[in-house]
């Protein structure tokens, strides 16, 4: 199935989703995700910079 360039620039132009389920699902906090990996980065900086006691 050929398409026009005309429907092809329309399709790119498009806001919605191809996928009309997955504009209705909450988006992921990316956030969130970057903050835990910052803590156990520092975590496991902790562990590396202190002294064990012997």
């Amino acid at each position: 199935m050929k398409k026009t360039p005309d429907a092809i620039h329309e399709t790119l132009r498009a806001n919605s989703h191809p996928f009309p389920q997955a504009d209705a699902r909450p988006k992921k906090a990316q956030k969130h995700r970057y903050e835990r990996r910052k803590i156990r980065e520092l975590m496991r900086l902790g562990e590396l910079f202190d002294p064990e006691p012997a």
